[in-house]
């Protein structure tokens, strides 16, 4: 998230705040978040996740099932900072302050599930994961910074685990990572396109260019639009996607007949949007947004007119979607950020769903949630790859060797040292009767189909 939409969350307090009253921390995890403030140095959050509800509530995730108390068979002395014979420390940066916590509470619930199961197998080579966290302000990068600063100078963490904000964490915390040689998996630095700031960072979403490239590839040649107008919310991301749109729209016969930044994607100025494409002639039969809600926020307006347009959005399968605009977003399509659509039934989904509701029985699958459990299943797989003498510089090498790797989640993911986002295809999902469905009989939509 990027700061111009903090006036968005203010414009719809009520529907996060429905999202937090569904997020299921205890009482202690509520009081032990830390929430930074300009010049003052962080304090310890919870250095060990402790399930809340499940078949492990109140026991850390290092020691939740019966035997799981000591070393494994595999595990190995120290190798490097935050790795020791029994346990891998990770760090984490939310934002748990005010209706931002509906976001990042549902990341940390779902890494929160997903260490404890991973622990209950036994770990990663013989190794616990435990996990220290802060909260900071997605909206300032020098509190992102100094969060991250504190858990790999001072709590001595391994890797790092997702990271607040987008934009603002490219131009602090990601570099600081890189220049220090910290992995993260899920520093979302989306809008950075010099790799060398974000060499040890990576991300499993669909890269931006092919992300423009299925919303306007779908637009003309699966649903046969013509006339397209392309909205945009500014940030280097939206910036980056919003490119691939139009060429892509074109390569099919579309004309692109209007394109603007919308500032903030709010409802007031989505509204004098919708009103100002309304008034082209002939009109756009689709409209792109490359902001979640600000493609919510311009169906609902368009609904409002009377105005039966497509919309097709740059993600947006989480429910403050449905909260913003009711009935009133029937029809829209966004894409699932690389990863499957709703109902995408393979085995491994299957093992998220029941992880999920043995802790968090009230959380539903959605686009955040399959982002968190991805950040954890990418450090997983990188880290059995570099064996059990994990050093950072070895789970790097790992991460840099994955090929059309598939976790089961989302569509096949490739790294390498040029390439840091690693998808190339998303599934899409549409809006019917106020519930998020498939949009199309294949799971995935790649650039190479348009």
């Amino acid at each position: 998230m990027d700061q111009q939409r903090s006036r968005r969350f203010a414009a719809t307090v009520v529907a996060l705040s429905a999202l937090v009253s569904s997020a299921c921390y205890s009482t202690e995890m509520r009081n032990r978040q830390v929430l930074l403030s300009n010049g003052q140095s962080p304090s310890p959050s919870v250095e060990t996740i402790i399930p809340t509800t499940g078949p492990d509530a109140g026991k850390s995730a290092a020691a939740s099932r019966p035997g799981s108390g000591g070393a494994s068979p595999g595990a190995q002395g120290a190798t490097d900072v935050g790795v020791m014979a029994t346990t891998i420390k990770l760090g984490f940066v939310g934002d748990f302050s005010g209706q931002a916590r509906a976001i990042y509470g549902v990341s940390l619930d779902t890494i929160n599930a997903f260490i404890a199961d991973l622990n209950s197998r036994g770990g990663i080579n013989g190794r616990r994961i435990q996990l220290t966290y802060y909260s900071a302000s997605y909206q300032s990068p020098d509190q992102v910074l100094a969060a991250t600063r504190r858990l790999v100078e001072q709590d001595k963490v391994f890797a790092m685990i997702g990271l607040t904000g987008i934009d603002n964490a490219a131009t602090s915390a990601v570099p600081y990572m890189s220049d220090k040689g910290v992995p993260c998996a899920g520093c979302r630095a989306k809008g950075v396109r010099n790799l060398a700031m974000y060499r040890t960072a990576f991300d499993g979403q669909i890269t931006p260019p092919d992300l423009g490239t299925v919303i306007g590839g779908f637009a003309a040649k699966r649903l046969g639009k013509k006339r397209m107008a392309i909205g945009y919310c500014p940030s280097a991301y939206s910036e980056w996607v919003k490119e691939a749109i139009g060429p892509a729209f074109r390569k099919f016969g579309g004309t692109v007949v209007d394109e603007r930044d919308i500032g903030a994607c709010d409802q007031t100025l989505m509204d004098s949007t919708v009103a100002a494409w309304y008034g082209i002639y002939p009109r756009p039969d689709v409209i792109a947004v490359v902001d979640p809600l600000g493609s919510a926020e311009g169906t609902a307006a368009a609904r409002r007119m009377g105005w039966d347009v497509q919309f097709i959005g740059a993600g947006g399968w989480f429910q403050v979607v449905l909260d913003i605009g009711g009935s009133q977003t029937e029809g829209m399509i966004g894409t699932a950020d690389g990863y499957g659509p709703p109902g995408y039934d393979t085995p491994q989904m299957t093992h998220l769903r029941q992880v999920l509701k043995s802790y968090y029985p009230q959380r539903n699958v959605d686009v955040t949630v399959l982002n968190s459990w991805d950040w954890m299943s990418i450090f997983e797989e990188g880290a059995r790859r570099a064996g059990p003498n994990l050093t950072r510089a070895g789970l790097i090498s790992a991460l840099n060797g994955l090929r059309d790797w598939n976790n089961g989640i989302g569509a096949p993911l490739t790294f390498s040292p040029q390439r840091h986002m690693g998808r190339s295809a998303t599934g899409l999902f549409r809006i019917h009767d106020e519930a998020f469905q498939r949009a199309t009989p294949e799971d995935f939509m790649s650039a190479g189909d348009f």
